[in-house]
Order: C-alpha cells, then structure tokens, then sequence
C-alpha cells in the first residue's frame, strides 16, 4: 500500500510538472513605452522592431555573445570562406500553418538586398552577394564574391518572412497584415497609439506565458507612471532614471536591461564642413568638456559608467580591456579651443544638436551636456526632430558642406546588441557609410583586412587596429556612458528570462507573477 502510495504520488509530480511546463498563455501582458521609433512590419523600412517580436531570424545569439542556430538550425563556411550552406530547422510553421522552408530564406534575404531597403543592415548582405540557390526545400545556399566571416551578423539580423503569403497577397497587403514564425502573432495596430499582438503557442523555442500582448505609445512619462499605479498597465519603460528610483523606493519591482545603451556622439560631415566641428581640436574640446563620472552618479543615479564605444563595450568582439573611458580634463579643452581659434574663426560658432523625440531622457542629457560645453566656451544649440526625419538625417549620407546633418552633433542612445558592431561601424567610420561621418580611406582598408580574414584570431585584432584607427585618429564620434536601462514591474508579471525588449523572446518569456 505504501508503495503504491509513493508511485501515485510520482505519478501527480510528473503530470503536474507537465501540465506546468507545457500551461497554455493566459491573461494580457500590457507594456508602455514612450516611443514606437519606426512604424513599420517590414524590415526593409527603417528597421521594424516588431519585426523581432513576430519573426524568426535566420540565425541569432545566446546570452554571451555566441551565434546559435535560429531558423537555420544549423550552417556551415566553405574553407575559402565564400559559401554558406545553411539547413532549415523542420517542422517550425509560419502562423498560417505555411511550413517555413528554404525558399523563404532566400526570398526574405533577397528582400533584404533590395535597392530600395534602408534597413542598415542591407547595403552590406547587397554588394558582396554573388548568387542564391535552394537545393532541396531545407536547404539555403548563399555565395559571396569575396570572403567575409562576418557576414553571420547581417544572417542574424535578416528576419525571414513568408514568401508564398507575400506573393499571394502582395507587399503592401503584408505590411498592413503582417504574419511571420515568432512567438508573436499579429492582431491590430493603431499609429501613435498601440500595437496587440497574441501567443504563437507553437513557436519552436519560447512560447508566450501570456496570452494577448500589447503595447502603448505614451510619450509623457507622469501618464505612464499614472497607468501602472491605476493597473492599465504592467510594466513602463523609457523613463527617467529618477522616476525609476522613487518608484523603487515605493516598493515597486524595477528589472535591468540585459544589454547596457551606449551613449554615443556623433558627427557626420566633419571632412567637408568649414564649420567648427571640422577641426579636430574642437571635438576633443568637447569630449574634455564632460564630467564623466558626475553624469553618471548624479543624472544617471548610479545606473551607468563612463566608457563604451559606437555598438561596443566589453562583451562584443573586438573589445579591447585596455581601453579607458574618456578623460574629464576642463582646462585642456579651454586651451584647444583657444589653439583652433574657437568661436572667433568661424563664421558661424554654433554647433547644432539633433536630438530625436520621444527617446527618454535622451533630450534631457543633451541639455545636461550643453551645459558642460558652455562651461568650457563651446557653443551649441538644440533642435528636435521626430523619428522619420531625424533618421532621415542620420541614416542617410549627404556629405554637401549645406546639409544640415553636416558639421552637426548626433547623439546615439540605444541598446547595444552582442557581437553586431562589425557593419554600424562601416556606417560609422568608412566612405560610404550611410551616417556621413567619414571619407577616410585608410579606415575602409583596416576594416576590409579584418572582415576578409578567416582565422578568428587574427581577425578580431585587426577589428580592434580598425576600432583604435578610428577612435585615435578619425574621433569622429566618442562614447559618453554605457547605461543600464530600468524598467518598472506591476504586481501581476514576475521574472524575465533572457532577452532584451527588441526581441520577442524577451517579453514572451516574462512570466506570471
């Protein structure tokens, strides 16, 4: 008797940890946030970050940096480094029921490469293409003219999208209806207002603890605040940090991000403009000009640290521990100012900061830093400009000395994600880069010698030659702090497993309370 005692009470465990593991979503997880950025389905526009949460990439990354099977379950490199073979995971399905086979990579690759794509990460799948094939319905061959290993990264950010649903329905109708194999399923959208979406509770790899998702566009963070504590909501983000530490205090839950934001300037045109920015002593100037630490401590309330490079910090490739954040040093910058004659050579002294609307407390740090360039005599204005147009500016080269992105600041304030800084710095540092920040030649051939080099060793100290080259010589951008976003739980969702917002996982393995 007892002992059929112990095997029923085995039994119940095994069937109540079944039935726990495998529950169906339920409830609505509700999130506001004070920006949707680019409104858009389609990856080729912009860049869609509710693409991350509807579909799969070709392949992505683990929580250290490593690429991992995605769609693509598994891929292989030709010894001369110009071929990838990859193999489509079976029996994933897009949310129609469609099976997700080879001829969807190509296609969604292909997409990637068109002309008219200003996703940043096109250009670079575009122009070292040499052919596509699909020999059999699970495998998806792609060849290059020239060798580029890192060529993984663009793989990893190539979402596929289904091929037959767009062909039968037309583009068009796929960015008003858009489908895809995420652990997230489309319902509707309202511009400027909110986003639903539902369980995929077939998703291969994560399904959804809830059952309906939706987000909220709400740019004023006292509503926000004002909705969690009435329960509209169940978790706020892109607020300041000073909210976040006040609401902590009151005892509300606040979770970290798992990947730090780079707070980076930039400035495009600095090789044309007869403005001040074009002389190299001023943007020192102005990177002395910056408390570090004090902006750390005091406007980030301890939940940042100086350092950090564009799309780099100390858990991607290339990093180097040997270098420091930028130094605070008030009196060399007065005194490089006076060498470059600042502000009485140039005509017009003003450097003009473009600061995009609805980023949090982006804005308000711009402030902060006029004011430590004012201290040191440099002087600036800022203009704001809503998402479309400011990434009109930035994510679009013009390099005529009239432009108004030239001889500008562009401050960049956004996560950064693992092992992904291989094709933002070509943007950044090399002629052609869609960012308008250099014509430097010699950038484009240390850049070329790391991305061509198959031995990984070898490879990533030639990236961090390239990395010193750009920031040693070019300093066409230098980074700030590397911050550490918080955002502010209800009582009815509990722990995060890995993932950052932008990613489907993130939010679709947030679990109950």
């Amino acid at each position: 008797m007892k002992k059929l005692f112990i095997v029923s009470l085995i039994v119940l465990i095994v069937v109540g940890f079944a039935f726990h593991s495998y529950a169906k979503p339920k409830g609505t997880l509700r999130v506001s946030m004070s920006t949707f950025a680019y409104e858009t389905f389609d990856p080729i526009v912009g860049e869609s970050f509710f693409g991350w949460q509807m579909y799969d990439p070709i392949v992505t990354w683990d929580k250290e940096g490593n690429f991992i099977g995605g769609l693509a379950e598994s891929w292989t490199l030709s010894p001369d480094g110009k071929t990838w073979t990859f193999k489509v995971r079976k029996g994933v399905k897009f949310h129609n029921g469609d099976p997700v086979t080879s001829a969807d990579l190509m296609f969604s690759v292909e997409h990637m490469q068109d002309p008219k794509s200003w996703n940043p990460w096109s250009p670079y799948l575009r122009y070292n293409c040499e052919s596509m094939s699909c020999p059999d319905e699970y495998t998806f061959v792609y060849k290059t003219n020239k060798p580029e290993p890192t060529l993984i990264m663009c793989f990893a950010a190539t979402r596929v999208l289904p091929k037959k649903y767009i062909e039968k329905n037309g583009l068009e109708h796929f960015r008003k209806n858009p489908m895809g194999s995420g652990p997230w399923k489309f319902v509707s959208f309202t511009s400027g207002d909110n986003c639903v979406m539902e369980a995929n509770t077939e998703h291969w790899r994560v399904v959804p603890h809830f059952e309906k998702f939706i987000q909220y566009v709400v740019p004023e963070e006292s509503t926000q605040i004002a909705m969690l504590k009435r329960g509209e909501v169940d978790a706020i983000t892109g607020i300041s940090l000073d909210q976040v530490v006040k609401l902590r205090d009151e005892g509300w839950r606040v979770r970290q991000d798992d990947t730090p934001t780079g707070v980076v300037l930039n400035f495009p045109g600095t090789f044309v403009t007869d403005g001040p920015m074009g002389d190299k002593r001023v943007r020192q100037a102005l990177a002395y000009s910056i408390n570090y630490q004090e902006l750390c401590d005091t406007f980030f309330r301890g939940f940042a640290k100086p350092g950090g490079r564009f799309f780099m910090y100390d858990r991607v490739w290339g990093w180097d521990p040997n270098w420091k954040p930028e130094t605070y040093d008030p009196e060399k910058a007065k005194a490089l100012l006076k060498e470059a004659g600042y502000p009485g050579k140039f005509k017009n002294p003003v450097i003009t900061i473009y600061v995009q609307i609805g980023t949090g407390w982006t804005p308000d740090l711009m402030q902060v830093l006029q004011g430590y360039w004012a201290e040191a005599g440099i002087q600036t204005k800022i203009e704001l400009r809503e998402a479309m147009e400011w990434g009109g500016l930035f994510f679009v080269r013009n390099t005529k000395p009239d432009a108004p992105n030239v001889g500008a600041i562009f401050p960049w304030a956004w996560p950064n994600f693992y092992a992904s800084n291989v094709y933002h710095s070509y943007n950044m540092y090399c002629p052609g880069g869609v960012h308008s920040t250099s014509d430097d030649q010699k950038a484009l051939e240390l850049y070329t010698k790391a991305i061509r080099e198959l031995d990984p060793v070898k490879a990533e100290q030639y990236w961090t030659d390239f990395q010193n080259y750009c920031h040693d010589v070019m300093l066409i951008n230098f980074g700030v702090c590397l911050v550490y976003n918080q955002m502010v739980l209800g009582p009815k969702v509990g722990e995060f497993g890995w993932g950052t917002w932008l990613m489907g996982e993130g939010w679709a393995d947030l679990k109950h309370k």
